[in-house]
């Protein structure tokens, strides 16, 4: 018989809580074995005792027949678990301590546990909760289905993928699964072992939630939740029944004043909203009165969802109730000092720059910030040398909130560090030597190039007739209706048609020139250039596979996009690259490449254009790059080296 495990009513600290037990075993390496050797409650005086198996040789064995009852082949098993049959594991006890530091041998995160285990054979740690999980449980807020333990769901056969990175999510605190989780296939929902092992308060007093003591409902399957407006699979739901109040645990403690990067003043929740019908401010769904919500005070008719408003790529997870709101402002100042009428002095030049109009087209001529020509309107240029902004690139503020990403961003300038590094756009994931907006969080780093900041809600999009909007889920797979690509990437929609396009499409300009026509040049799809010729005049190849292309209606001309901008648009003729690998997986690089220690950009205007030495064709955009001894038409080219 299978080790079950449920939960059962029980006083800690005098308070009732309901805590999981074993009820049955017939297993040597199950929990109940613990339910015997640490019961005295002196473990703190205690030796280490060992008390169970290393959970890779349990895994490996015991939950074989699991794994093929269900599903049709068997996963790969992590390397480096224990072998042998017998392991004893040593028990740590770290009340009060701070134990986040490592990642558990089980489920591969590094969840806070107060107690873990440590094995002599293998040196790896585990969460207690991992050590002692049994092969089913029982939950209490899901009691009319056991949950299965499961491992190493990476594996494509397993049939578990229902997120664009390829991984499911616990439906306790929505971090990824990685590797041992529990699973009920019939509801298709997953947690990881320390959340569904931990101990569910019967009875939360909390009164900045609710006046009154709430008392834990075992099922969630019509009620809905007074905070978010939503039902949720295996989060605790409380309830007050002398206000017919519900509330999930993980609502309890919500911000009642935070900021989110979809709008630009602070937002209150308020726990009734008036008569009428409204829209939430992120995902544009209608807004139900009859639960609470997030308002702004100074706007009138904008609301959001509790959940969007709290979501990863929304909320900075700041609760501002008792700060200053003067405390969290940003300075909106010109970002450069006014020296006279039309002539400035920016932070990232140390000359003069002086405004100007714009008059004739020069393909040599390119802004410093969006590494972009100069194709009309006006620019600044430097009094002493070629240093050329365009206006609305020297009035970028040096600190600004975005819809994307939750924290503000600082601008800095290409070579902003100690070497000529590129940087990467995290919303069109294109390279650039220009300006760029960041902002850093730990080891990891939020970037975006002058273009995607430049995206605001309302988008109005020349190319479309309705405005487009961000999702609330901006890494949904969905398909741009210009590139055809169908990539994780951040996208715009239309709320009133099936119409969506990613960054990519959405940044390019949609008017340019070319150094042999007078006009401008608007881009298109294929369907709007049906009456211009079917050839592109740079490289004279048909366009009937391609979906955008620029077009001059006066004098009959069409090109490629990646024609006549190139295929790197965001990169500058004359900077040299020598860090140009720090944002890619070292480990996974050729050899060839690794050896490439510089790299220019040349402008690619001589009558004999060179030769790629990736692709072997003659280089045909704007611009080239040079290594020691290579040539390369394009990044693309460069990263193929080697393969």
């Amino acid at each position: 018989m299978n080790s079950v495990g449920v939960f059962r009513k029980v006083e800690m600290d005098g308070k009732p809580f309901l805590v999981y037990t074993l009820t049955q075993t017939d297993n040597l390496t199950s929990s109940g074995e613990a339910l015997t050797m640490d019961s005295g409650g002196n473990e703190e005086n205690l030796p280490p005792q060992p008390l169970f198996f290393c959970p890779g040789e349990r895994i490996e064995s015991f939950e074989l027949k699991i794994r093929n009852d269900i599903f049709h082949q068997v996963s790969s098993y992590p390397h480096g678990v224990c072998k042998l049959p017998v392991l004893p594991l040593f028990w740590c006890n770290n009340v009060g301590e701070d134990v986040f530091g490592f990642t558990c041998g089980a489920c591969g995160t590094a969840m806070r546990s107060e107690s873990y285990y440590l094995c002599l054979e293998c040196k790896k740690q585990f969460h207690k909760e991992c050590v002692e999980s049994p092969v089913e449980i029982i939950h209490p807020s899901h009691p009319f289905h056991s949950l299965r333990l499961y491992d190493h769901p990476q594996h494509r056969s397993l049939q578990l993928y229902d997120h664009p990175e390829g991984m499911k999510f616990c439906v306790c605190c929505e971090f990824n699964i990685r590797h041992m989780f529990y699973h009920c296939a019939t509801c298709d929902l997953s947690m990881h072992p320390v959340c569904a092992m931990g101990p569910v308060s019967f009875i939360i007093d909390h009164p900045r939630s609710h006046p009154h003591p709430l008392t834990f409902f075992p099922t969630q399957a019509s009620t809905v939740c007074n905070i978010c407006a939503m039902t949720k699979k295996l989060d605790p739901t409380y309830i007050c029944i002398q206000c017919v109040f519900v509330i999930h645990k993980g609502c309890i403690g919500f911000p009642h004043i935070i900021r989110i990067s979809r709008h630009h003043h602070r937002i209150y929740f308020t726990p009734s909203l008036p008569s009428g019908k409204m829209s939430c401010g992120v995902c544009r769904q209608q807004v139900d009165n009859n639960y609470g919500a997030y308002s702004c005070n100074k706007c009138d008719a904008y609301f959001v969802h509790s959940k969007c408003a709290l979501g990863q790529f929304v909320w900075d997870g700041k609760e501002l109730e008792g700060v200053p709101e003067e405390d969290d402002m940003i300075d909106d100042g010109e970002p450069f000092e006014r020296i006279a009428d039309g002539i400035i002095l920016h932070p990232f030049h140390s000359h003069h720059l002086l405004l100007e109009i714009f008059i004739a087209y020069d393909q040599n001529k390119y802004c410093r910030g969006c590494a972009l020509p100069i194709y009309e309107g006006q620019f600044y240029s430097c009094m002493e040398c070629d240093f050329i902004l365009h206006e609305s690139c020297a009035n970028a503020p040096r600190m600004k909130r975005h819809p994307l990403y939750p924290h503000p961003l600082t601008l800095f300038p290409y070579s902003s560090g100690n070497s000529n590094s590129l940087f990467r756009c995290a919303a069109c994931k294109r390279e650039g030597t220009g300006f760029f907006y960041e902002h850093c969080k730990g080891k990891t780093s939020f970037k975006l190039d002058l273009r995607c900041v430049l995206i605001t809600e309302p988008f109005e999009y020349q190319g479309h007739k309705h405005p487009l909007y961000l999702p609330s889920e901006v890494l949904k797979l969905k398909l741009c209706q210009i590139c055809k690509g169908r990539e994780y990437s951040y996208r715009l929609e239309c709320m009133e048609c099936d119409y969506n396009i990613c960054m990519c499409c959405a940044t390019l300009p949609y008017k340019v020139r070319y150094k042999h026509d007078s006009h401008l040049l608007t881009i298109c799809d294929v369907q709007d250039a049906r009456d211009q010729p079917d050839w592109c005049e740079i490289c004279e190849g048909k366009i009937e596979k391609v979906n955008q292309l620029y077009k001059c209606s006066d004098c009959c001309t069409t090109l490629h996009v990646a024609c006549l901008l190139g295929e790197d648009i965001y990169m500058k003729p004359g900077k040299a690259i020598n860090d140009y690998l720090s944002h890619y997986n070292y480990a996974y690089l050729s050899e060839k490449l690794k050896c490439l220690t510089e790299v220019r950009i040349h402008l690619n205007s001589s009558l004999s254009r060179p030769t790629c030495t990736g692709c072997l064709r003659r280089c045909q955009f704007p611009i080239f790059f040079k290594g020691h001894s290579t040539i390369f038409c394009s990044w693309k080219c460069i990263l193929r080296l080697g393969d």
